[in-house]
This record gives C-alpha cells, sequence and structure tokens, in this order.
C-alpha cells in the first residue's frame, strides 16, 4: 500500500462509521501512530483539504466537490446547475441523488437532489432545483455562479429502470420529473443503437405549460424513443393528476412496473391506489429515500435510525434529551468534544427529521443537513448518518 492510498483510506468519510460503531474493531498500528496528537494538524485530512484548497478549491483529498460551469433557467424558480466533479466523485447511476452542500450565513446546509442527466462521456453533472423562499440551500443554489465550488455527496439511492421489457409507467409532478429524465434519455440512445424500444408511457404533471420543467426535451425524448408515450398533464386546467386522470391517460396502468416520484402528497394518493389495486408490488418510489416526519413536540420520545456502514441502529430519545447522550446511552460512541456547541466534534448529517437546537432555539427543517448531536433535541422520528 502506497502512502497515498493510506492516506485516502484513512481520511475518507467512509472510514468515519467505525468511531460510531457499538463494538468498533481495534485501530490498525499505523492508524493508532497516525492519528496520535503530536502529529496534527498533518493527521487531518482537513488541514490539508485546506492547503490544497489555497491553489484550487475543487482539489480535496478527501471528499468530493465540484465546480459551476453553468447555469440554465429552465421554468420559472427553476435552476439547472451544471457542475464538474473532481476525482472524488465515484459516478452515478440514472435515477440516484447527490447530497448538495453549501455555506449560508457560515453555516453548512445540505439538501438532496437527483441528476437531471444521464452520466456524460465528459464528467459533468446536472441538478435541476427549484427555488423554495424558506429552503436555506435552494435560495443558495440559485444565486451560484460561474466557478464557484460546491461539495457534493456520493451518489445514492436505488431508484433504477426495472430490468427486463416489462411495459414500465412513469409518473411525476413538478420536480419529481428529475430522476426520470436521465432514465428516458438512456432508453432512447439504446433504441438508437438497436432499433428495439421498450413500452413506455410517461405521465407528468405540472402547473401549466410556461411551468412545465423541461417539457421541450421530454417531446424530444419521445421523437427519438417512438415507443414513449408522453402525457403532460396541465392542473390549472385539468384539476391534480388523481387516480381516475391516471386511468384515463393509461387504462393498463395497473399491469405495469410503475415508477413514482413527485411531492409527498401525490405519491401517497399514487401508492394508496396501487395498493387498492394490488399493484403496490410493482411499484417504486423515489422520496430520497426519506418521507417526512411528523413534528410531535409533546410525545414522550422519539425513535432515533442511525446509518452505521452497512448496517442501521435504532434507539430512542426521551423528550428533551440531546442525541449524544441518548446515541451514548445506547450503547453507541459518537465523536464528541465540548458538549456544549462550540467545537462541532459531534457534528452528523440529520437525514430526515426535525430538531431543536438548544443553544439558538431555532427548529431545523424536516430534511437533510448537519447538525450538532450535544444540543440538538428530537421533535420528531430522525435519521442520521455520520
Amino acid at each position: 500500500m502506497t502512502f497515498r492510498s493510506s492516506w485516502v483510506n484513512i481520511c475518507s468519510p467512509n472510514y468515519r462509521h467505525l468511531l460510531v460503531a457499538a463494538h468498533p474493531a481495534p485501530a490498525h498500528p499505523l492508524l493508532r501512530v497516525w492519528r496520535h496528537p503530536l502529529l496534527e494538524p498533518f493527521n487531518r485530512a482537513s488541514s490539508w483539504d485546506r492547503l490544497l484548497g489555497l491553489a484550487n478549491p475543487a482539489w480535496s483529498l478527501s471528499e468530493p466537490r465540484a465546480r459551476v460551469v453553468d447555469t440554465v433557467d429552465e421554468a420559472p424558480g427553476v435552476k439547472s446547475v451544471w457542475l464538474k466533479p473532481n476525482a472524488r466523485f465515484r459516478g452515478f447511476r440514472a435515477g440516484q441523488h447527490t447530497l448538495l452542500e453549501l455555506e449560508v450565513d457560515g453555516a453548512r446546509h445540505a439538501r438532496c437532489f437527483s441528476f437531471s442527466h444521464a452520466p456524460r462521456r465528459d464528467g459533468l453533472l446536472r441538478l435541476t432545483i427549484r427555488h423554495k423562499p424558506e429552503g436555506p440551500v435552494s435560495t443558495a443554489a440559485h444565486a451560484l455562479h460561474k466557478g464557484a465550488v460546491v461539495r457534493l455527496g456520493q451518489a445514492q439511492g436505488d431508484f433504477a429502470l426495472p430490468a427486463g421489457e416489462q411495459p414500465l409507467l412513469m409518473l411525476s409532478a413538478g420536480s419529481g420529473i428529475t430522476p426520470m429524465l436521465p432514465m428516458l434519455q438512456l432508453l432512447a440512445d439504446a433504441h438508437q443503437a438497436t432499433g428495439v424500444g421498450r413500452d413506455v408511457v410517461l405521465v407528468h404533471s405540472g402547473r401549466n405549460e410556461a411551468e412545465t420543467v423541461f417539457a421541450n426535451e421530454l417531446r424530444e425524448l419521445a421523437r427519438r424513443l417512438p415507443s414513449l408515450r408522453l402525457h403532460l398533464h396541465e392542473s390549472a386546467r385539468a384539476g391534480r393528476l388523481d387516480a381516475g386522470a391516471i386511468a384515463q391517460h393509461v387504462p393498463d396502468w395497473a399491469r405495469r412496473e410503475i415508477l413514482l416520484c413527485g411531492p409527498d402528497g401525490f405519491m401517497r394518493a399514487v401508492e394508496a391506489m396501487h395498493t387498492q389495486a394490488g399493484a403496490g408490488t410493482r411499484l417504486q418510489v423515489e422520496s430520497f429515500g426519506r418521507r417526512q416526519h411528523v413534528a410531535r413536540p409533546d410525545a414522550e420520545r422519539h425513535a432515533v435510525e442511525w446509518e452505521v456502514g452497512a448496517q442501521a441502529r435504532t434507539f430512542t430519545v426521551e423528550s428533551g434529551q440531546n442525541l449524544l447522550d441518548a446515541a451514548e446511552a445506547a450503547g453507541l460512541q459518537p465523536r464528541f468534544g465540548c458538549r456544549r456547541g462550540i467545537c462541532h466534534t459531534c457534528q452528523c448529517r440529520k437525514r430526515s427529521g426535525i430538531v431543536h437546537n438548544q443553544l439558538t432555539g431555532r427548529l431545523s427543517g424536516p430534511g437533510e443537513e448537519w447538525i450538532q448531536l450535544c444540543i440538538s433535541t428530537p421533535l420528531s422520528d430522525i435519521e442520521l448518518a455520520p
């Protein structure tokens, strides 16, 4: 093993899950020497990242970063950001998403976004983001300019084209079109290469023609893939896309493999429709792996699911108890320092749920963001990752 590969493996974020495992394996002798306090700050990837960042902000030994190469206004309030990732990014599959991390008022905020274009030979990534005035990440993303550098997570998610040639139905609304596009692009490319096209129906709902994201791109895909039937549903004119409208557009919907993505209420309605028809097993849903948890501030306790490597540990947190104390009581060993919200040693990623910051009094959003365990008390069920 070369020094460089040892450095990357030791400092990689993928290694950090060992620090919070309930029964961590004995550290390798080289690792124990490397982590000795006398070697600080040379044994911290963050120190080298800061040094490399002076030469090029996109360079990093430990984390994926990307430089903005272009921004495109797709529809009112919707912008695509084209990114060139560094060598730490390992690529993605059509249908997956990434965690985009931006700095807002000195704090790191993150949110998941689907890749809205299939993998390209030049390695460029496209994220398409709808601006939400109350969302710090979407607001900051809409302010990005060419040359800016952002942090990315590795690609996540199992949302993907079902194998085989079974007829396929794609149902989406609003920004839910973004993971569908890369799959349709792959199908169109395959048709042009082989002359064979899969039977696909896409029903996508937008408020009107002007606010339907990628309407022209979808029509071009339908031209390239003749076996694709495209239905663009305008909710302002035809009402919400519900079970009746879906059945009208696609009478044979119940026998198709189904991909679903969109606002939470829309997806719940479609899920209920398929469950009632006994077709739920053929339904694949993309909600970035998570659904919004409901805040229950009066509850006596909340459940916490903590991703530890390839496994997940579950424990409960009593009302008013911070996450660090609860994790330790459950036998986990998260990193910590001051236990007062100052040092940020216990910072980790909240994947879903709502927490109360005891230091500032602020409530988090329901989605992904960085929190400090020692000053965060949950107001709903929580999902955490190192």
